[in-house]
C-alpha cells in the first residue's frame, strides 16, 4: 500500500484510462421491455424510424386548406373569396381534388386535399352564402406540416444509452415501438467496515455508525435510471471481502464498494482488486479532493468493472458523480451531455493548487453558495443543489468571481 496517496492519477485520466483499458462500450445484454414498463431505462440499440412521421400532410390549425396564390394580398379590407366545395372529414382521406379558385375546411389534425398547399385559420374567414371570405394571405406551407417533415424513413431517431423519459416516450409510440430493447447494466453495493451496522440497528453499539453511503448511492443510481442493489455490508477482512466481491461478481456487470480503500492495516480493498483478471486493478488514488481514496479495477474478459469509494458521505458521493457516471455512460455508450454552468460565487473559497477540488453548494438567485462542510458530513448533500469544481491550478477565487457548478 506504500505510495497509495503519492502516485495519484488525474480525474479525467483516470476515466480515459478505464475506459480504453477496459474497451467501453460494452455490448451489453438487454431485455425487451414493454413500453409502460420502461420509463427509466436505458436504450440498447440504435432506433432507426421504419415510418415517415407525420404519416401524411396534415393541417396545424383549424381553418380551410387553399392554394396560396388563390389569397396572395388578402387583406379584411381587400379579401378573396373563395367557392367551398367540401369538407375534410378526420381520419378520413379527401375525395376530392382543389382546384384554383376552391377550398375545403379542414380541422386541426386532418389531411391536406390535393391541389391545396396551405391552410388559412378559421379566425381570419367569414362564410357568405357557398363562397369563403379570407381575410390575410397565407404562405406555400403556412400551417401545415408535411408528410415526412419531422422524421424521415431510415432516419436515426434515438441512440443507444439514450435514457427512456418522458422525452423519448412519445417518439417510440410515433415509431409503433411497444417493445423496447433496454440495457441490461445491473450495478451491486457494498458497504465495508466492522463500526458500519444496518440502518434499522436500535440502539448503536459504542463506536459505530449506521450504514448511509449504500442508501445514499442506492438512492442516487436508482434516480439515474440504473438497476441497483445494496448487498449489505462486509466486514474488515480480506477473505469476507474476497469472498462477497467474487460472489457478486456472478450476478452483476458492476460493484461499488464503499469504505476501505483509504490507507489502513485494516483495508484490504486495494489487495482484493489486485486479483481480479486482467487489467485487474488500474487506478489506485485520484488527485481530487474529496474523493482522493477511490480505486478502479476491472476484468476486460468478463465485463466487470469495481469501484472501490471513500466511506465518507460527501466524498463517497462526490466521486460517484464526476467519476461513477462518466463511467457508466461509457459503459452504454451514451453520450454524456454537459451539464456544468459558469456562475458567479457568493462568498471566497480559498483552496489550494495541486488538486481538482469539489465544494458543495446551494444556488441562489442565480448564483453559487458554498457550504462548508466536511467529508463526513451527512446533511450537506440535502442542502446543496450540485457541486463547485475548481481545476488544479485554482489557489482561491473571490466574492463575484465565476465558478463551474455541476448540479447534482
Amino acid at each position: 500500500m506504500s505510495g497509495f496517496v503519492e502516485n495519484l492519477t488525474d480525474r479525467l485520466e483516470s476515466i480515459l484510462k478505464v475506459s480504453e483499458v477496459l474497451r467501453f462500450p460494452w455490448d451489453l445484454s438487454f431485455d425487451l421491455q414493454n413500453i409502460e414498463q420502461c420509463l427509466g431505462g436505458f436504450l440498447a440499440e440504435d432506433i432507426i424510424s421504419s415510418i415517415e412521421s407525420p404519416p401524411f400532410t396534415r393541417s396545424l390549425r383549424d381553418g380551410y386548406a387553399v392554394l396560396s396564390e388563390d389569397i396572395s394580398g388578402a387583406t379584411s379590407s381587400y379579401p378573396v373569396y373563395l367557392n367551398l366545395i367540401g369538407e375534410i372529414p378526420m381520419g378520413k382521406v379527401p375525395d376530392k381534388v382543389l382546384n384554383p379558385g376552391e377550398t375545403m375546411a379542414i380541422h386541426t389534425g386532418g389531411i391536406l386535399p390535393k391541389g391545396a398547399d396551405s391552410v388559412v385559420m378559421l379566425e381570419d374567414t367569414a362564410t357568405s352564402g357557398p363562397w369563403i371570405e379570407v381575410r390575410k394571405g397565407a404562405q406555400r406551407g403556412e400551417n401545415v406540416i408535411y408528410k415526412g417533415e419531422e422524421i424521415s424513413l431510415g432516419e436515426k431517431v434515438l441512440c443507444r444509452g439514450d435514457r427512456v423519459s418522458f422525452k423519448t416516450l412519445g417518439i417510440l409510440a410515433t415509431m409503433g415501438q411497444i417493445l423496447v430493447p433496454c440495457l441490461n447494466l445491473k450495478i451491486g453495493i457494498f458497504s465495508t467496515g466492522d463500526e458500519i451496522m444496518e440502518a434499522k440497528t436500535d440502539p448503536l453499539p459504542p463506536g459505530c455508525i449506521r450504514d448511509v453511503n449504500s442508501w445514499v448511492l442506492w438512492s442516487f443510481l436508482k434516480d439515474q435510471g440504473y438497476d441497483v442493489t445494496s448487498l449489505g455490508i462486509i466486514r474488515d477482512t480480506k477473505e469476507a471481502l474476497q469472498n462477497a466481491l467474487y460472489e457478486a461478481l456472478h450476478a452483476f456487470d458492476v460493484i461499488l464498494i464503499s469504505g476501505g480503500s483509504s490507507v489502513s492495516v485494516r483495508d484490504y480493498c486495494s489487495e482484493v482488486l489486485e486479483t481480479l483478471a486482467t487489467p485487474g486493478l488500474i487506478v489506485r488514488g485520484v488527485r481530487m479532493s474529496p474523493g482522493k481514496p477511490v480505486l478502479i479495477a476491472g476484468s476486460l474478459k468478463e465485463k466487470k468493472l469495481v469501484m472501490g469509494l471513500p466511506g465518507h458521505p460527501l466524498s463517497c458521493m462526490v466521486a460517484a458523480k464526476v467519476l461513477l457516471i462518466p463511467l457508466l455512460d461509457l459503459i452504454a455508450g451514451r453520450i454524456s451531455k454537459k451539464s456544468a454552468f459558469s456562475l458567479e460565487t457568493t462568498t471566497d473559497i480559498i483552496g489550494c493548487t495541486g488538486i481538482e477540488k469539489f465544494y458543495p453548494a446551494a444556488l441562489r438567485d442565480n448564483r453559487v453558495v458554498p457550504i462548508l462542510a466536511k467529508s463526513g458530513y451527512v446533511g450537506a448533500l440535502n442542502h446543496s443543489d450540485g457541486l463547485i469544481r475548481l481545476g488544479e491550478e485554482v489557489e482561491t477565487v473571490r466574492q463575484g468571481e465565476r465558478v463551474e457548478f455541476i448540479p447534482w
